[in-house]
């Protein structure tokens, strides 16, 4: 606030403070239902089971959510604005091909390490909830189609192949990333470090050959 400025109506002071309440109690409700589900399984859990590690009341647990699902898609929209972000510096960056590529990728793993076990638990979830799959197959598509479309303005830009087909190479490079960091950090089998590395040599050998060097990447990972 800048001096002598008026302060701000009780009103707006009271919906700030409700809404940091709100987004407070969400974030601990999917903190304890995440924990809850490391040491079982999402589809046993109960709001009853979830309310109590979060230390509110069922009623409460309403106030915020229709159901378990509901909080598992709420945190994954939350998700799935932070990858989009990430991947947002090669769609619409400015630079060296190769460069906006690992940006992508690095801010991509990263992200998706920082919500390793919600991710993995919505993969899960996905196969036996149809809501839920709409959603996460939903999420899969926007970066097909931002991915394709990025692919088709690099193609008239004389950069990536014509001969590769958009859609089908956009659908492969997705659905790698996707089973990569499922795979490997969902299951905290690698680090993103050790992850990160060859999805973008992968990614920049299949869309930019003879335009990329292998050796142009500033990082190196495991052999």
């Amino acid at each position: 606030m800048e001096a002598g400025s008026p302060p701000a109506p009780r009103a707006t002071v009271d919906r700030d403070s409700r809404r940091r309440k709100r987004e407070r109690v969400r974030a601990e409700v999917l903190a304890a239902a995440l924990k809850l589900a490391e040491q079982g399984s999402f589809r046993d859990l109960t709001v009853d089971e979830i309310s109590r590690a979060a230390g509110i009341s069922r009623s409460a647990f309403y106030l915020h959510f229709r159901d378990k699902h509901d909080l598992l898609l709420a945190a994954l929209g939350d998700a799935d604005r932070e990858l989009y972000e990430m991947a947002d510096r090669w769609w619409h960056g400015e630079g060296p091909p190769a460069e906006l590529v690992r940006e992508a990728i690095e801010g991509v793993v990263r992200v998706y390490a920082g919500h390793a076990e919600l991710l993995r638990i919505a993969t899960e979830v996905s196969t036996y909830d149809a809501e839920v799959r709409e959603v996460w197959l939903g999420i899969a598509e926007r970066f097909i189609v931002a991915t394709a479309d990025h692919i088709r303005s690099e193609q008239a830009a004389g950069l990536i192949p014509r001969a590769l087909d958009p859609r089908a190479t956009a659908e492969t490079l997705v659905w790698m990333n996707e089973r990569c960091c499922y795979i490997y950090l969902a299951r905290g089998e690698r680090t993103p470090e050790q992850v990160i590395d060859p999805i973008a040599r992968v990614w920049s050998g299949a869309l930019y050959p003879g335009v990329i060097p292998a050796d142009e990447f500033a990082g190196s990972g495991p052999a």
